[in-house]
Parts: C-alpha cells; structure tokens; sequence
C-alpha cells in the first residue's frame, strides 16, 4: 500500500529551461566541463550545443522515484538531497549533492527508473544533459568513460563506508558523520578553520537515521563537547579537519 505522501507528491517537473538572468561564469564553467572538464574539444563543443541550465526554487523536485531517467544533471550551486520514501511515510536520505556532483547518473546508467527522489535543499542552479548526448560522449569519448567509472566506483565506495557507520554506530558518530557529509558539501572540510554550515534538523535526523527529537539531544552533547555550537538552523563546526579526523577513526 503507497504512503498518502507518495500519492500526493508534487507535480512532474517540467522539461529544464534556461533563465538568461541566472547565468554566471561559474554557471558557465559547470555546465561546460560536466565531467571534470577531462573532455576532447569536440566533446566541450557537444555539451555547449545540448547542456540546459536551470535556476530551481527551495523545495523543487528535479526526479520522482520510480520515474525513468531520460538525462542527467550536474549541480552548479545549491544543494540537492537524494532519498527514499518508505510506505509508512518516512525518509531515508540517500545523499546530498552539492556544486560538481552528478544527479541521476546511477539509475541512467543502469537503464532503471530513479532509486530516489530528489528535491532541492535551497535555490539551486543545475545543468541537465540529455540523454543522446551523454550515450554520445560515453560511445565517443574514453575520458568520459574513464570519468564515469571513477564517480560510480568512487560513490559505491563512500556509500558502502556511510553505511557500514550508520548501521553499527552509536549515536554521536552517525551525527558525527550526517554533520561532516554537510560539511564535505561546503567544500570548507579539509582545514582547522572553523566552519559555518546550514544544517537543518530534520536534514540531520534524516542522514543520521535518527528522530530529530534525538539529533536535537545528540547535538546538545557534541556541542558540550566543543566540537560543535548551535546557532538555529546553522552549525558551526569548530575544527572541521579535527571532525573528519576522529569520523576516519570511529570507521576503523
């Protein structure tokens, strides 16, 4: 029996259309080197022709689960949570994308319907490559199937390792490691310096596998602790390198 939530989902989204105030060079520069921009001219020049950048609102679904893929998305800016829905209505979060991560690559790939769903976290800037294109660089183009294999070899690796924690951790190392995935999509994780990250409860109940009653109680201990302060939806991680440090030693 589907959950009311699933039966009451928002509309599909519509086809990608591009929004001429929204573009940048750093929008310019994703969307261009979709893979690591490890891409022969021709290549470069195929994804310019076909590539659509869109500006997505808060809250906005990119896929529905179930649904098949027809393309695949890069993100430029935002974030994009990727998770399930199970029949009693509750979340599992998958992943969360942020700037140069691929969106729908897996199940396109696979040639099988999205996994997930994915709805954007904040305004959120995408570019989306059909699906003649990216068959056409991947029959064409050996660095972008080189670039494929490392993304999908590298995912299944760091979903494998999420897992294994989440499953057999207590609860302030799967805080720990929800708190440093937000923190490794800032791209500000690898120093001592101190971190400001948007990390709303319920996105951190949700990657913890935990209720948000206890990721509030949990997040009170880290904070004791010192390792992290509270400042609303925000979290302010005082050593970034320290966390990811003693999360690479709880997963020993």
């Amino acid at each position: 029996m589907k959950s009311t939530a699933l039966l009451n989902r928002p509309d599909r989204p519509t086809v990608p259309v591009f929004t001429p105030a929204s573009r940048n060079a750093e929008d310019d520069t994703c969307a261009t080197c979709f893979f690591r921009c490890a891409l022969t001219d021709a290549a470069h020049r195929l994804i310019s022709r076909t590539r659509v950048v869109k500006q997505w609102e808060k809250g906005e679904y990119l896929m529905h689960s179930g649904d098949e893929p027809h393309g695949i998305w890069a993100v430029c800016r935002g974030r994009i949570k990727v998770f399930q829905e199970t029949e009693e209505g509750k979340f599992l979060t998958l992943r969360i994308a942020g700037p140069g991560d691929l969106v729908g690559h897996r199940s396109f790939l696979a040639n099988h319907s999205f996994w997930g769903s994915g709805i954007t976290l904040e305004p959120t800037v995408t570019a989306y490559l059909p699906a003649a294109t990216v068959r056409t660089l991947i029959a064409e183009d050996s660095k972008v199937r080189d670039e494929i294999i490392h993304r999908l070899a590298a995912d299944m690796g760091h979903a494998e390792s999420l897992a294994t924690t989440m499953a057999y951790r207590s609860a302030e190392e799967r805080l720990l490691v929800a708190v440093r995935e937000m923190c490794r999509q800032s791209r500000g994780c690898d120093d001592h310096d101190p971190i400001e990250i948007v990390a709303p409860r319920q996105e951190l109940a949700e990657l913890a596998g935990m209720t948000v009653e206890a990721t509030v109680r949990t997040l009170r201990r880290l904070e004791n602790a010192g390792v992290v302060q509270s400042r609303g939806r925000r979290i302010v991680i005082n050593d970034p390198l320290k966390l990811s440090e003693i999360v690479a030693f709880s997963e020993l």
